[in-house]
């Protein structure tokens, strides 16, 4: 009866440090963070009014904040054909996104690459998924 006893005490005090460790745990003011994801596409469409070209390649990019964490700082944005354009953004609220375009011109349906990339001040967890890169 004696071991009985020892051991439910035994287990008692283990369960109430491993209580007061998880208490200490959960109390560390570690920052919410966020989880910017990007991502984009390169299509060819048809002529411009009003140009000589023959078509046009549209840039389609957007990032999302799927993190619990509000995103501060976030810019989209790109270069290369047609010059540099971007979006920014001061907070990004979680489950938000920035969505941006440009169209330019082309002759015929060239070999096009085109990348998006964001960023933010605060904790990211992922930032491998902050930016693309699509090709025609």
């Amino acid at each position: 009866m004696r071991k009985r006893t020892a051991g439910a005490l035994g287990l008692a005090i283990a369960g109430v440090a491993s209580m007061l460790t998880v208490g200490t745990a959960a109390a560390d003011p570690a920052p919410p963070y966020v989880d910017l994801q990007a991502f984009g596409y390169v299509s060819c469409g048809g002529p411009l009014p009003g140009r000589a070209e023959t078509a046009s390649l549209t840039d389609h990019g957007w990032v999302t904040n799927h993190g619990p964490g509000v995103a501060h700082d976030v810019w989209v944005g790109w270069g290369g054909l047609g010059g540099g354009r971007g979006e920014f953004r001061s907070t990004l609220s979680p489950g938000d996104s920035i969505m941006i375009e440009r169209t330019v011109p082309s002759w015929g349906c060239a070999f096009r690459s085109s990348w998006i990339q964001a960023s933010t001040s605060t904790y990211d967890i992922n930032t491998g998924n902050n930016g693309w890169a699509a090709r025609n």
